[in-house]
This record gives C-alpha cells, structure tokens and sequence, in this order.
C-alpha cells in the first residue's frame, strides 16, 4: 500500500469521526430537549418545537467554532470577542424573527442560547480532540516503554552472553597457567607438590563455584587470592620476594568475581626473569566504605621489556571488558611502564 493510499485513509476516517461527532452531538441535543418540554406539549409538537429551538444554531455554532479556532490559536483574544460578539448579535436576530415567524406563540432567549450553544459545542469538540489525544499518547508512551524494556532486555542478555564468554575464557587461562606451575615442582621432585595440588584443588573449587555467580563476597575473593600468591610462591620459592597486603572491612561487601586475579597472574607471568634474582612483587589491596582499590607493581623481566606494553596478556584484555560491562562508569583503570616497572591502579566502586 502506497504512502498516498494510507494518507487518504487516514484523512477518510478523520472525516467519518468528524461526522459521527457533529450528528450525535446534535442530535442528542434536540431529543434531550424535545423530552423536556414534552410534559408541556404533545410529543410531535414537542420534537417540533426542540428541532426550532436547536437547528437554526448550527450556522452560527460552525462559524463561531472556526472563528474560535482562528484567532485563539493566533491569540488575537481581542478580535475574538469582537467578532463572536457580533456573530451572536447578527445570528441572534435573525433566529428570533426566524422562530417567532414559525412559531408565532412561542418565546425564547434566542442570545443567550446561542451563546451557551457555542461554548457548549466547542467545549465538547475539544474535550473529544483532548481525550483522543491522550489515549493516542498513552498508547504511544505504552508502545514507546514496552519498546525500550524490550531493547532493555536484548542488552541485558547480549552483555550476559558477553560475560560467559569472557567467563569461559577465565577457567582454562588460569588452570593453564597453575597446571604449568605445578607441572613445575613435579619435575624438580618438590615436596610442596603435594601442597600446591590441594591449593590448587581449593581454587578451582572456588572458580567452579563463583562462575555460577554475579556476585561474591570481597572476603572469598581475596581468600582466593592469597591462595593464589601461595601456589607461586611454592612454585617460584626463592626466585621471588612478594609483599601482599589486604586491608580494610570487607564484611558484607561483593564484587563481580575473578575481576583482580588477571592483574596479580599478570605479575608472575610478565615480572620473573630468569637471569635476575631481583624479583620483587607488590600486592594491595585496600577495601574501603564504598570502593575497592587494587595495586600491583612488578620489576619488567628484561625478556618482556619490548613488547609488554603494546601487547597485554589476554587476562588484562579480557578483564577490561568485564570491567566496562560490569562496572560502566564505576571503575577506573590506570596502567603505566616507567623505569622498568609495570604498576597496575585498580579502583572499583562496590
């Protein structure tokens, strides 16, 4: 259907509504006042006499509605009044005579009636336009609101499809990087082997556990944590020095889970040099009323030194994602190499 096809339909049922309006409004009019003069006259006389009194006003009631449509728009009031004032004048005379000739017997206020037939007629003109317009408009801001929780909806489940994806990148990043360090300690017949296996096996139960999860409480995380930089530290022993602090109340407070554990993996995977004993690894971690803050800092191993910075490791890209998903707005991310140093300046708002 062409566009002229639907504007012409449009317009006919506009029309249509139009009429439908005008002959109801006057004919309930002439019936309402036929029924009340009929306890007076008899009925044909009475529907008579209603149809003399209403009909003649409908010229006048027309001209008036579109003089009222004309300057109050423009809001020239003053020209209003003057030429209502006249139309009620001209109309109310010749209506009068026209009423005393056909019905010589008869009186009426043929001014005041005209006058209270204009208002009346353009009062409940507007009041259709108004009622239609705010059912037109409650049905738009229903459509426009269903629209938007269903657009609400479709991102909601895209960030959710985002999110396991980027989940299930985690899992085998980390188990591939604990099972290499155990794999380790295995070839040099450690005896903290045995160790490393059970606090491996601990975190995995937690990554099985809080994958399932939105949110985990900041304590298990950090928990998980420390049982991270342990599993390192048997794994690297002398090879590295590690100061880890966490501090601050974390009772009751949650986060997204497996968010700082890139940063920290990170640090061993990009900050042990095999020809340096000077492998130094900070860790912090300050929970306060309403933030988080996370610091890592690790000497550059002279192998990395070139091609860290423009190429971060999948864990980082990956959790920068998560973090722009799951904390829009409410985090803040401040990555530097200087001097030979890589320091991380995590801030999250929980």
């Amino acid at each position: 259907m062409h566009i002229n096809e639907l504007l012409c339909i449009v317009k006919t049922l506009k029309l249509a509504r139009s009429i439908l309006f005008n002959l109801s409004f006057w004919l309930f009019l002439w019936l309402i006042f036929g029924f009340s003069i009929m306890r007076f006259e008899p009925t044909w006389d009475s529907f008579r006499i209603s149809a003399l009194v209403i009909f003649p006003l409908i010229i006048p009631v027309f001209i008036h509605d579109f003089l009222f449509d004309y300057f109050i728009i423009r809001k020239r009031y003053l020209l209003y009044i003057l030429f209502t004032t006249l139309l009620v004048l001209f109309f109310g005379y010749i209506i009068g005579e026209l009423q005393h000739y056909l019905e010589p017997e008869g009186s009426s206020e043929t001014y005041g009636a005209l006058l209270f037939m204009m208002i009346l007629y353009t009062g409940a003109r507007y009041f259709r336009i108004g009622t239609q317009q705010r059912i037109r408009l409650k049905e738009e801001e229903e459509k426009r609101m269903k629209a938007e929780m269903e657009l609400k909806e479709m991102e909601i489940k895209q960030v959710n499809a985002e999110l396991n994806f980027l989940r299930s990148q985690i899992n085998p990043h980390f188990l591939f990087n604990s099972l290499n360090s155990i794999y380790a300690l295995i070839l040099n017949h450690s005896e903290l082997a045995s160790d490393a296996v059970m606090k491996l096996s601990d975190l995995m139960r937690y990554l099985l556990d809080s994958s399932k999860k939105r949110k985990v409480l900041v304590s298990h995380e950090i928990d998980f944590l420390r049982n991270y930089i342990d599993l390192e530290k048997i794994r690297l022993g002398r090879k590295v020095i590690v100061h880890s602090c966490f501090t601050g109340d974390m009772s009751g407070k949650t986060i997204s889970p497996l968010l700082l554990i890139p940063f920290i993996e990170n640090c061993f995977k990009h900050g042990i040099s095999v020809i340096s004993s000077d492998n130094d690894i900070e860790v912090s971690v300050e929970v306060m009323e309403h933030s988080l803050k996370l610091r890592t800092s690790n000497r550059i191993a002279p192998a990395r030194a070139g091609g860290l910075p423009s190429r971060p490791g999948t864990g980082i890209a990956n959790v920068k994602k998560r973090l722009e998903l799951l904390y829009p707005g409410k985090h803040g991310l401040d990555i530097q190499t200087a001097n030979g140093m890589f320091v991380v300046n995590l801030s999250i708002t929980i």
